[in-house]
């Protein structure tokens, strides 16, 4: 038996470990056990589960697990569960916990033997914004802004760089700005430097804008940037948490004027369909990220503010909410 340590939130606030334990005797067709060896906290959704934000769907909300970015290796193998073997290193999506079983099909890559695994770990927070930037369309030469460089922001700007575009960020924090720059993002501005962006974009404004952010003033700012038939890309939750809407969010002079597309980009097709039809998916694009981060076209070590103990999950949440030297994300070390 394997005694199994797992994050709960049981209420905002209020983080616990709790034990569980696994038999690997017990193992389904199809199925492994994996011991997780790091994971990496998305701050973005867990740090709003940790402070009570409103929900994104309907449901219960509490207790829930929290996490997504999990780097394990494989112990136990069921029969079914070919093309794995015990040893083996992979991508999932499991939460934050010491050990788990998953399907063999719900894995999302097997790792390359040369690549870190403190590198692995941040591979689907490039891929929110590598899916950001294809469902945008993004182009060469096309100009894009992001509006939030937390770390998806900062993914976003790293993929759209890569896909050719001339990438504009917008943060009010210095660090994330340098990042940003180290990315490849062509210029950085404060909010308070609005009209110098727009000056910079020209009369055409932004091709695509992506906006991380839930604050009302920033989807105005993404509204202002984006140019006739251009797409907001929508990667954070517009109003959240917010309890006024200052100004029309469909502003006609925007939104109508311009002719604008705006999408939600968080979600992509989870595999590829029998015909080859979609190559575009969510294990396909993975195993380019994994590609582009082993031969350093994409840098994870940038988001990565420190390494902490598994056991200290709780304490990196309040690090990463009074932002203390603007934080982005922190790798967890479950077993070495």
């Amino acid at each position: 038996m394997i005694d199994a340590r797992i994050a709960v939130l049981e209420q905002p606030r209020r983080l616990v470990f709790k034990q569980e334990q696994l038999d690997p005797a017990a193992l389904k067709e199809g199925q492994l056990l994996c011991e997780t060896l790091v994971s990496a906290i998305s701050p973005g959704t867990e740090v709003a589960a940790y402070l009570g934000a409103p929900p994104l769907r309907p449901g219960v909300v509490y207790p829930r697990f929290v996490g997504y970015c999990n780097v394990a290796r494989v112990l136990h193998t069921a029969p079914g569960s070919s093309g794995f073997q015990v040893g083996d290193r992979v991508l999932t999506g499991a939460s934050h916990r010491s050990h788990f079983v998953t399907s063999a099909g719900d894995v999302l890559a097997k790792l390359p033997g040369t690549l870190p695994i403190e590198d692995a770990v941040c591979a689907y927070l490039f891929h929110l914004g590598y899916n950001a930037v294809l469902c945008a369309e993004v182009r060469p030469g096309s100009t894009v802004v992001v509006v939030g460089l937390g770390v998806l922001g900062l993914t976003s700007v790293a993929t759209a760089a890569l896909a050719g575009a001339r990438v504009s960020a917008i943060s009010n924090h210095s660090r994330p700005r340098e990042l940003a720059q180290a990315m490849g993002a062509t210029a950085c501005f404060d909010r308070s430097q609005l009209p110098a962006l727009m000056e910079a974009l020209g009369a055409d404004r932004a091709h695509v804008v992506i906006t991380t952010s839930n604050a009302w003033a920033d989807w105005r700012i993404a509204l202002e940037c984006a140019g006739n038939r251009g797409t907001i890309a929508v990667l954070g939750f517009p109003g959240r948490g917010q309890k006024e809407i200052p100004s029309n969010p469909l502003d006609s002079a925007h939104f109508y004027t311009r002719q604008l597309r705006i999408m939600a980009v968080g979600m992509s097709p989870r595999r590829p369909d029998d015909r080859g039809f979609q190559p575009f998916n969510e294990r396909d694009n993975l195993k380019r990220i994994l590609a582009w981060i082993c031969d350093g076209t994409l840098k994870p070590s940038l988001l990565l503010s420190g390494e902490i103990a598994s056991s200290d999950l709780d304490q990196a949440y309040q690090r990463l909410i009074r932002r203390d030297g603007s934080p982005l994300t922190y790798l967890l070390r479950w077993a070495e």
